[in-house]
């Protein structure tokens, strides 16, 4: 894909996760609040079970509950090796390799990513825009001082 096309397919798909309507149609539970930036703190967790009990405080606990639900896929996909089906659940972006992305990586249906990594298929997957993506600060000030994806 051109140079060009794929940042402006980036930069549509980051705009359309600030956008709540978008992001609740989609078909994730986000809390009222929703879109917050997470402190630079965060990114220092190192268990996964602290990870998941700032979550569910910050109101994402009917997010976990939707995405822990695995189904069986119709079809031959079962013979394939793609049995089961889960939803997907909200991306982290962080600004640098950190103890975050391992506590993190255990929680069925979230994703984590560096902000240099990001792509319009994480942050729209199966070209479905609206996921619920969550900032850390450094991340948003990495982006802006190093002008990723812009021209």
């Amino acid at each position: 894909i051109n140079k060009k096309e794929r940042r402006k397919a980036i930069r549509s798909a980051i705009a359309a996760t600030v956008l709540k309507d978008v992001v609740t149609h989609r078909g994730h539970k986000v809390p009222d609040t929703y879109p917050f930036i997470l402190d630079n703190s965060f990114e220092t967790l190192s268990k996964t079970k602290d990870v998941k009990d700032i979550l569910i405080k910050l109101g994402f606990k009917e997010e976990f509950n939707r995405v822990e639900v695995k189904k069986v896929r119709a079809g031959k996909g079962k013979m394939r090796n793609r049995k089961y089906k889960r939803k997907i659940g909200p991306l982290f972006v962080v600004s640098k390799d950190c103890p975050f992305i391992k506590a993190a990586q255990n929680l069925p249906g979230i994703d984590i990513l560096e902000v240099q990594n990001l792509n319009a298929e994480q942050l729209a997957p199966g070209t479905d825009f609206g996921r619920a993506t969550l900032f850390t600060e450094a991340a948003i000030d990495r982006l802006e001082k190093e002008k990723l994806f812009m021209w």
